[in-house]
């Protein structure tokens, strides 16, 4: 006898392994509706509400996320190009996913999220910091060349 799988998505299958650094979503990427389906699915996470003021300059948090090994989501394609936010960018060895489809509902964002949080997170376990990802609304994950 033979034991099949089910091919029902749980929970479970996205869920982070305890050692797991949280993803700390930034600002511009945060919705309800993408915190409400991260928890869903056991995905660790970091408002950025949570720790900073709405005006906090990017360069600040992007050295605490650093120093705590949280892996960023952005919808800030311009931290690349700003000297002083791609220098703490680098110095304090920050990884990132950069969300490029600035047109997308907080629906399809917490869809797309939560489909490629596995993909991800072997993206993450691969890079050598600092390590910087586009996101397409298509689910294609690619190496930003900093």
């Amino acid at each position: 006898m033979t034991k099949t799988r089910s091919k029902k998505h749980s929970a479970s299958n996205n869920a982070a392994p305890p050692d797991t650094p949280p993803l700390f979503i930034d600002r511009c990427a945060w919705s309800i509706r993408l915190g409400e389906a991260l928890k869903e699915r056991g995905i660790p996470f970091i408002p950025h509400h949570q720790h900073f003021e709405p005006a906090c300059p990017d360069e600040e948090w992007l050295a605490v996320a650093g120093r705590e090994g949280w892996i960023v989501l952005t919808r800030d394609k311009n931290i690349r190009r700003k000297p002083n936010e791609l220098k703490a960018f680098r110095d304090h060895r920050v990884i990132a996913f950069v969300l490029t489809s600035g047109d997308a509902s907080a629906t399809d964002t917490a869809a797309l999220v939560t489909a490629l949080y596995p993909k991800m997170m072997r993206k993450v376990r691969g890079a050598k910091p600092p390590a910087m990802f586009s996101v397409t609304l298509m689910g294609s994950i690619s190496v930003i060349k900093l």
